[in-house]
C-alpha cells in the first residue's frame, strides 16, 4: 500500500464538507481561494454572498484533468492546449461553455462563456476528484480586498462565513493564474497577465 499524503485528512474534510454543500477555504494551485460545488445552485449563491460580488460577475470553474476540461469547453483551439501545456504557470482558459451543462447560476457569464483552469497540484486534484465534480473558485477574500496569498492573509470575516478551511499550504509561488480568451481562429486575447 502507498504511505499517504501528508494533506491526505485535511482534503479529506474539505470533501466531506463540499458534498454536504459546504463553502470552503483552501490553498489552490495559484492564491487562496473560495470554492465550493460548481454544481449546486446554493453553494454558488453563499459563495458569492461572503465573496459580496453579484451573481452576474461568474466564477471561474477548476478542474483536475484534461477530461473535466474538454467536457466543459469542449471546443477549445489546438492553440489553447499547447498553451496551458506550454505556460510556466497555471492559465485559466475562458471559452465557450458546452451545450447541456450542469453548472449552477453564477458560473456561466452572459455570453455562454466560462473561465476553467485544470490545476495539476496534487492536492486540488484530489479535492476535485472527490467531490467528482468542477469546483467553483474565487480568491479567498470580499470583493475590493487584497488577493490573499497565505492563509494569515485571509480576513476573519471570510473564514468565520465558511464551513471549513484547508490546512495544508503547498510550496510555490502564489500568484493569480494567466487568464486568456480564445476566439474561433484559436486568436487568444490576455484578460489578466
Amino acid at each position: 500500500m502507498s504511505k499517504q499524503q501528508p494533506w491526505h485528512e485535511d482534503a479529506l474534510h474539505l470533501v466531506r464538507t463540499l458534498k454536504s454543500g459546504g463553502v470552503i477555504v483552501s490553498a489552490t494551485d495559484t492564491v487562496w481561494g473560495l470554492a465550493c460545488d460548481a454544481t449546486s445552485p446554493e453553494a454558488v449563491a453563499r459563495m458569492a454572498a461572503i465573496k459580496g460580488r453579484p451573481m452576474e460577475q461568474s466564477f471561474l470553474a477548476l478542474v483536475a484533468d484534461e477530461g473535466q476540461m474538454e467536457r466543459l469547453l469542449p471546443h477549445l483551439p489546438e492553440a489553447a492546449w499547447e498553451l496551458m501545456e506550454q505556460s510556466d504557470r497555471p492559465v485559466t482558459v475562458v471559452g465557450q461553455v458546452a451545450a447541456g451543462h450542469r453548472l449552477a447560476p453564477g458560473m456561466v457569464r452572459a455570453d455562454g462563456s466560462l473561465g476553467v483552469r485544470c490545476v495539476s497540484e496534487p492536492y486540488m486534484q484530489f479535492i476535485i476528484r472527490g467531490l467528482g465534480r468542477p469546483l467553483a473558485s474565487t480568491s479567498a477574500n470580499v470583493s475590493g480586498a487584497p488577493t490573499p496569498t497565505a492563509l494569515t492573509e485571509v480576513s476573519a470575516e471570510v473564514l468565520h462565513a465558511v464551513d471549513a478551511t484547508g490546512a495544508w499550504e503547498p510550496q510555490h509561488a502564489a500568484r493569480p493564474s494567466w487568464m486568456v480568451r480564445f476566439d474561433e481562429a484559436g486568436r487568444f486575447s490576455v484578460l489578466r497577465p
